[in-house]
């Protein structure tokens, strides 16, 4: 499926595991079955920070692209994250991701990167044409919080769209309106299509609003249904009922991302266990499983969005 100059909602799914930390197939094709059949999803995104990936080996990854592959038909997008440190090893993942059958990849930073590749912006284009070519495969940019050391400068961006002409969209994740709004303007003045995606959890409504095609998000795995009403909300101008929506996400994003961050997945993945929806919340080690009280506050926050029954009996 050719994802240039797609929108709408692409969340990014979580992996399952059984009780004995191996990944659970049939309840990773049903949360993707789920979220490939709800109206407004264009692109499943499998192996990010939300699929817990870096816990992942390279067999284990190739296959849950085949599995979404498989899930996803010829209707639905299927994306494959890239996480790597090394650029050979960022290369052979988008080459197994190719052979899985995944449409396109989301390229992550390396995390040395950190450590001021602002300066360096030959390191950036060696890792994007490096995988560009070991996959020729089209790339969604993953644009990080620049506070983080991982984002991408204004200036940066737009020499990466202009050498590297794979890349198709940008899953923004900023965190600063000002960023985002020349992100923005680097994507119009780029001279061909490039998708903006957003990425910016706590102001998805107000990045909406700015300008975009659509929403890369780990809540999608929860409530791209609600995504999906914003986002059509808004590209139909509708402001009062793009607040509806963003009413009922609210005490999801609050719940979700909190401190510590390493949890917002884990707890995602404790909200779909309350929905009946994945048989066994518990993540990969070293991560540990949602304790009682914070998953009776995920079950407060799953009612205040409509997505359990205000009569639902505390699990």
């Amino acid at each position: 499926m050719d994802l240039t100059g797609i929108g709408g909602i692409w969340p990014a799914s979580l992996t399952p595991f059984d009780r004995d930390g191996a990944i659970d197939e049939a309840a990773l094709r049903a949360h993707l079955r789920h979220l490939a059949a709800t109206r407004g999803v264009r692109a499943l995104v499998v192996n990010g920070h939300a699929g817990e990936t870096s816990s992942l080996d390279r067999t284990e990854r190739k296959g849950v692209v085949q599995v979404a592959r498989e899930v996803a038909g010829d209707a639905t997008g299927v994306v494959a994250g890239i996480v790597a440190e090394d650029p050979r090893a960022a290369c052979d993942l988008a080459r197994d991701a190719k052979e899985a059958g995944a449409d396109a990849i989301l390229l992550f930073p390396p995390l040395l990167f950190a450590g001021g590749a602002e300066a360096r912006p030959e390191m950036m284009l060696r890792l994007f044409h490096a995988v560009a070519e070991a996959a020729a495969l089209p790339i969604v940019l993953f644009q990080l919080s620049r506070p983080s050391g991982l984002g991408y400068t204004p200036e940066l961006l737009a020499r990466l769209l202009r050498e590297v002409p794979s890349i198709i969209a940008v899953k923004e994740g900023s965190d600063l309106v000002a960023s985002y709004e020349d992100n923005l303007e680097v994507l119009k003045a780029c001279g061909r299509k490039v998708s903006m995606l957003t990425s910016n959890n706590s102001w998805l409504l107000a990045s909406l609003s700015l300008g975009g095609d659509g929403i890369l998000s780990g809540i999608g795995s929860v409530a791209s249904d609600i995504l999906t009403e914003m986002h059509e909300a808004v590209a139909r101008g509708d402001l009062a009922a793009a607040r509806r929506a963003n009413d009922r996400l609210r005490p999801l994003v609050r719940v979700f991302y909190r401190r510590p961050a390493l949890d917002m997945h884990n707890r995602m993945k404790t909200a779909l266990n309350l929905m009946g929806l994945m048989p066994n919340p518990a993540p990969r080690a070293p991560l540990l499983p949602i304790e009682a009280g914070e998953r009776e506050e995920i079950r407060r926050a799953l009612v205040a969005a409509g997505l359990l029954p205000a009569n639902e009996m505390a699990a």
